[in-house]
């Protein structure tokens, strides 16, 4: 008899150098993660910092999956060890909850894994996060100005990525000023209690009313690896 319970999924994001883009490959198609993507940026922080953080190189790349919550911790600890996320050098690996996910997406995920019992208990019990993602979105040029009032507020560092604006026209204007096109998409996470200085600290130096036209938003962490030896990532 068929389960029609909905499939709970959760965003699984690791961030290695980019040297070890085809063993994370690898490592995703044997565990049969085929709802994933990946996307190519680099490390923010000074050579010290991004020692102790595990990310020594600059080039980077970040893989985002979709997966069950069920299976997202064991495949976040499976990666860590085969990655060796412990050791620095290695990269950083986060899972976070997700408020929705389109219906197509969980179909083709259920393809390779049914729900289970344990969604239900994500569904009622209230997840409290230990670490959170900000996410900010700012003008490119203009992040050296964003790690340094993040570094001043408690951040070690992040990770860029590179993007475009997307408009159906391109001189819609906000507060009076006409968006750049080219923008800078920048990763950090940090611990539960300094999110708050950290954004607002961004915010002031990057955001809508300065030149750089930063927004900044945060997503909970609830597992992380990779930053065991760091006090406040």
């Amino acid at each position: 008899m068929g389960n029609n319970k909905p499939l709970v999924l959760k965003l699984l994001c690791v961030i290695v150098d980019r040297a070890r883009t085809k063993k994370m490959e690898k490592i995703l198609k044997e565990e049969h993660i085929r709802f994933h993507f990946i996307t190519f940026g680099e490390g923010t922080a000074a050579s010290d910092v991004m020692a102790l953080l595990g990310l020594n190189s600059v080039d980077k790349s970040m893989f985002c999956c979709l997966v069950p919550n069920y299976e997202a911790g064991a495949l976040l600890r499976l990666i860590a060890g085969k990655i060796n996320l412990s050791k620095p050098g290695r990269g950083i690996g986060f899972t976070a909850p997700l408020s929705g996910v389109s219906g197509a997406a969980l179909k083709l995920i259920a393809i390779d894994f049914e729900p289970k019992g344990d969604d239900e208990k994500m569904d009622a019990e209230k997840i409290t996060a230990k670490y959170d993602m900000v996410l900010s979105i700012i003008n490119q040029g203009y992040t050296d100005t964003l790690m340094t009032a993040a570094k001043e507020a408690g951040a070690r560092g992040g990770t860029v990525l590179h993007g475009r604006k997307c408009d159906v026209d391109d001189e819609t204007k906000f507060f009076g000023i006409t968006p750049q096109m080219e923008k800078d998409i920048v990763v950090i996470l940090t611990r539960h209690e300094m999110k708050t200085g950290i954004m607002k600290a961004i915010a002031q130096a990057c955001g809508m009313n300065t030149k750089a036209q930063g927004v900044v938003l945060s997503l909970p962490v609830d597992e992380i690896e990779g930053l065991k030896s760091v006090t406040s990532a």
